[in-house]
C-alpha cells in the first residue's frame, strides 16, 4: 500500500486542480496501518489521550495489536463508535459549559477520517475562512479585516445561536455527498455523528450538532459552514461592482484654486486652503452608488465590513439570516449580531476592538513623495480596556501591586517561570493591537512587581532585598544600555541557563508571523521509529513479533517524577529510563508494560 502521504498530496492535487471533483474509493485507505501510524504521530503527544473514554480506555498500550483491531472491524464495517463521556467545565464569564470526552480509539480513527477528508476540501475552502485550518489563526483573521476592510462604515458582527449544537446532521451529509461517492466512508461519518454522550450514566442521542471534543468537528463545521462562505461570494459579486467612490466636487475645486494662489504667490492664501482641504474629503462620502460587502470568519464567528449606509447594512444582515435559516437550519442571534459605526463605535471580534482611524492632520508621504492622509480609514486594532482590568485583577489590591499568595511556595524559578507565561500569552495575542504598548504596560508594571512581592514573602525579606539578591543587568530591547530585571540563573543538563521575568518590547507586531512548527511531526517520527525496532526500551527484549509491544504512555513526565522527589523514595527503573530518555512515552514488552501497571 502506498504511503499515507502519498495518497493525501493525490487527493489535495485532485481537489486543487479540479473544485468540482467527486472522489470515490476513499474508505479503503482504512485499511492503509500508514494511515493510522500517521493519525497517531499527530496525536501521541496530547495530554487529553490520558483521560479514559467510556470504554474505560487511554493511549496508553498503544501498538499494532490496536490498528490491526481497529482495521479488521472497518474491514467488516462492524466498527462504531463509542459515545463520548460528558463532563463540564467552568467558562470564564460564569457557569459551566459541557466538554465531550471521546475513547482513543475514536480518537484515532476520526484523525484518520479527518486527514481524508481535509486533503478534498482544505484547497477549496475560501481565503475568508481561518478557524481550525493549516497556517491560519485569529491574527490571519484579524490582519485580513485591517488589509481589507479600509474605508468601510459599518461592521456586521456575526453571532450563530448554538452553531455546534444546532448544526443539522442531515445537511451536512448532503453536503459532503456533492465531493465524496463512498456510501461506506459517509456511513462512517455519519455513526460518529449519531454516537451520543454519556451523561449520569445514561446514553443520550445526538440528533444534531458534531461529535463533541471530537477531532473530526472542526473541518465537519467549516465544511457546513463554507456553504455561507460561498454565499458571502456571490454577494461581494452582486454589489462589489464599482472600483471606487466618486471623486467629491468640493474637494478638486478647493485643490485647483490652492493651486492657483499657490502659482501666483498668494502663500498665506494657499496654506489657508491647505488646511482647509484637510479636512474635506478626497472622494465623496455620500456616493449611493459605491457598494461594499467584506467579509472574514474565524470558525462560528463571523464579521461583514460594509461600504454603504446603515440601510444597507441591515439588508445584509437581513440576507445572511434568512440564508442561515433556510439553507442551514440555523439561527442568526438578532440580539448578538450589532451593526456598529466604525468611528463611533467599536465592534468586537475575537477579542479586540475594532475601529476605523479619522486624522485630518496626521500627513504621510505615498510612493510618489506626496504627503497624503493615509491614515484616514485605516482599520484599528485595539486592546479591549475591560481585557486589561480583568487581567490586573489578580496582581493588584488597593490600587497597588499584591503578591499572589498560591504561588509563594512554589520554586523562585517556577514563580517568575509562571509570571512569564501570562504575559508572554497576553502579549502574543495582542501584538497585532496599535495600542498595545500603552495598554499592556500598564499590566506590566502590576504584574512585575506582584512577582516580585511573591518572592518577597516566600523568602520573608523586603522587595529591595529581593532587587538585590535576584537582579540581573541585561540589555534594554528599546535603545542603548543596561536594565535591572528580577531573574535567576540555574543549571540544567545543557549547562548554565538565565531566566528573567519578561524583558521583550511590548511593540506593535504589523503583520503576523506564519510558523510552521513541525516539533511533534519530527518527535512524532521517533517514536514510530522506536515502535518499530521491536526492542523493549525497558528490559532490551528483542521479537520479530510487533505485537509483543506497547507504548507507555504517561500525561506528565514532570508529575511522575515529583512521586519520587524525596530522597528516601526509590524510584522504579523505568520512571529512571523516562528520565533518562526525557520522553514521556516508552517502547515495552507486554510483561514490562503488566509489571510498570503493578507498581503504579
Amino acid at each position: 500500500m502506498q504511503k499515507a502521504e502519498v495518497v493525501l498530496s493525490i487527493l489535495k492535487e485532485n481537489s486543487r486542480k479540479d473544485e468540482a471533483y467527486v472522489f470515490d474509493r476513499l474508505y479503503r485507505n482504512l485499511f492503509n496501518e500508514d494511515f493510522f501510524l500517521n493519525a497517531y504521530r499527530e496525536v501521541y503527544a496530547k495530554e487529553g489521550n490520558m483521560t479514559k473514554g467510556t470504554d474505560g480506555n487511554t493511549i496508553d498500550g498503544f501498538g499494532y495489536n490496536l490498528i490491526e483491531e481497529l482495521i479488521e472491524k472497518l474491514k467488516s464495517e462492524t466498527y462504531y463508535p463509542n459515545p463520548v463521556r460528558r463532563t463540564y467545565i467552568p467558562k470564564k464569564k460564569g457557569g459551566k459549559r459541557p466538554l465531550g470526552i471521546p475513547s482513543f480509539q475514536d480518537k484515532l480513527v476520526q484523525e484518520v477520517v479527518k486527514q481524508i477528508i481535509e486533503s478534498i476540501y482544505e484547497p477549496i475552502f475560501s481565503d475568508t475562512s481561518h478557524g481550525f485550518r493549516p497556517k491560519r489563526s485569529c491574527h490571519t483573521a484579524l490582519y485580513q479585516i485591517k488589509e481589507r476592510c479600509k474605508g468601510v462604515n459599518w461592521f456586521i458582527e456575526g453571532d450563530i445561536k448554538g452553531f455546534f449544537d444546532n448544526m443539522n446532521q442531515e445537511i451536512l451529509i448532503g453536503i459532503l455527498k456533492k465531493k465524496i461517492k463512498d456510501g461506506r466512508l459517509i456511513e462512517l461519518i455519519n455513526r460518529f455523528l449519531k454516537a451520543g454522550y454519556l451523561e449520569f450514566n445514561e446514553v443520550q442521542e445526538s440528533l444534531t450538532g458534531t461529535p463533541q471534543g471530537g477531532i473530526i468537528s472542526p473541518i465537519l463545521s467549516n465544511i457546513y459552514l463554507h456553504e455561507l462562505d460561498k454565499f458571502m461570494e456571490s454577494l461581494q459579486k452582486e454589489y462589489n461592482t464599482k472600483c471606487e467612490k466618486n471623486r467629491n466636487p468640493e474637494y478638486h475645486r478647493t485643490r485647483t484654486l490652492r493651486d492657483y494662489h499657490k502659482k501666483k504667490g498668494n502663500i498665506d492664501r494657499a496654506k489657508e486652503l491647505a488646511a482647509k482641504l484637510r479636512k474635506i474629503p478626497a472622494q465623496d462620502p455620500f456616493d449611493k452608488e459605491f457598494k461594499r460587502v467584506i467579509y472574514v470568519r474565524y470558525a462560528d464567528d463571523f464579521i461583514v465590513g460594509i461600504s454603504g449606509n446603515k440601510k444597507f447594512a441591515e439588508e445584509i444582515r437581513d440576507r445572511i439570516k434568512l440564508f442561515l435559516q433556510d439553507n442551514l437550519k440555523l439561527q442568526l442571534s438578532m440580539e448578538k449580531t450589532l451593526i456598529t459605526h466604525t468611528v463611533k463605535e467599536r465592534a468586537k471580534f475575537l477579542g479586540y476592538e475594532i475601529n476605523k482611524a479619522i486624522n485630518n492632520d496626521k500627513l504621510v508621504k505615498n510612493t510618489r513623495g506626496f504627503k497624503t492622509r493615509a491614515v484616514n480609514g485605516k482599520i484599528q486594532l485595539l486592546v479591549p480596556q475591560e481585557v486589561v482590568n480583568n487581567k490586573i485583577k489578580p496582581f493588584r489590591k488597593n490600587n497597588k501591586p499584591h503578591q499572589r499568595n498560591d504561588r509563594v511556595y512554589l520554586d523562585v524559578k517556577e514563580i517568575i517561570s509562571k509570571y512569564n507565561d501570562e504575559i508572554r500569552g497576553l502579549y502574543n495575542y495582542y501584538c497585532l493591537a496599535t495600542d498595545v504598548s500603552t495598554k499592556l504596560y500598564k499590566f506590566k508594571y502590576y504584574h512585575y512587581y506582584s512577582m516580585v512581592r511573591t518572592i518577597a514573602k516566600k523568602e520573608r525579606i523586603s522587595i529591595k532585598k529581593v532587587v538585590a539578591k535576584y537582579g540581573i543587568e541585561v540589555p534594554r530591547k528599546e535603545g542603548t544600555g543596561t536594565t535591572r530585571v528580577v531573574g535567576i540563573r540555574y543549571n540544567n543538563s545543557s549547562g548554565m541557563k538565565l531566566m528573567t521575568y519578561f524583558n521583550d518590547s511590548l511593540t506593535k507586531v504589523r503583520k503576523p508571523l506564519t510558523i510552521v512548527d513541525d516539533t511533534i511531526k519530527v518527535k512524532g517520527e521517533e517514536i514510530i521509529k522506536r515502535l518499530n525496532s521491536n526492542t523493549c526500551e525497558l528490559c532490551g527484549f528483542k521479537s520479530n513479533n510487533r505485537n509483543d509491544f506497547g507504548v507507555h504512555h504517561v500525561r506528565k513526565l514532570k508529575e511522575v517524577l515529583e512521586k519520587y522527589k524525596k530522597p528516601s523514595i526509590i524510584p522504579p527503573m523505568w520512571v529512571l529510563v523516562m528520565q533518562g530518555i526525557r520522553r514521556k512515552t516508552l517502547v515495552v514488552c507486554k510483561e514490562c508494560h503488566k509489571e510498570i501497571h503493578k507498581i503504579e
